[in-house]
This record gives structure tokens, C-alpha cells and sequence, in this order.
């Protein structure tokens, strides 16, 4: 019955929310679509972001996928340029 319920629960999930898991592709684009500033100042957008895929030359030629995205919002940036110090915070795996 534990199973029943977790395997009804995922596909729940992604009935109502979508896969799990995206494409560098699709993030790349989720990006473009968020890279304009909005005018609402608690609104996130993405400020800058850099996506290298396996088969493109790089300086480190380890030939991985590689993305990096920097999600923010107006007051964050305001805040951080009144400030002394900011936090960052990354995952990597």
C-alpha cells in the first residue's frame, strides 16, 4: 500500500506541476524569458545567466554541460548597494 501511495503521489505531481527534472534547453530558455527587469521591485528575474554545453570548446576542456544563472530582484540590488556586505549562496554538485 506504501508503494500504491507513493507511486499514485508522483504521478500527482506531475500531473499538476510537470516533470521533475528540465533540459539545459529549457532552462536556457526559462532564462530568456526572465532575463527582462520588471518594474515590480519584489519581483525575481534573472540577471545574468551562462549555459556551455558538452560539445562547445572550453578553457578547461572537460567537456561537461555547465550552466550558471543569478536570480535577483530590484529592492536585493538596491539593498546590496547600501550595503557592506552581502551573502551569496551556490550549490555545486
Amino acid at each position: 500500500k506504501k508503494q500504491q501511495l507513493s507511486s499514485y503521489l508522483i504521478s500527482l505531481r506531475k500531473k499538476y506541476y510537470g516533470a521533475s527534472t528540465i533540459s539545459l534547453d529549457e532552462l536556457e530558455a526559462w532564462c530568456q524569458r526572465n532575463s527582462l527587469i520588471p518594474d515590480d521591485d519584489d519581483k525575481p528575474w534573472v540577471l545574468k545567466y551562462q549555459i556551455e554545453y558538452d560539445d562547445e570548446i572550453n578553457e578547461d576542456d572537460d567537456n561537461k554541460n555547465k550552466f550558471q544563472f543569478f536570480v535577483t530582484t530590484r529592492r536585493l540590488l538596491f539593498n546590496a548597494s547600501i550595503s557592506y556586505k552581502i551573502h551569496v549562496d551556490a550549490t555545486y554538485k
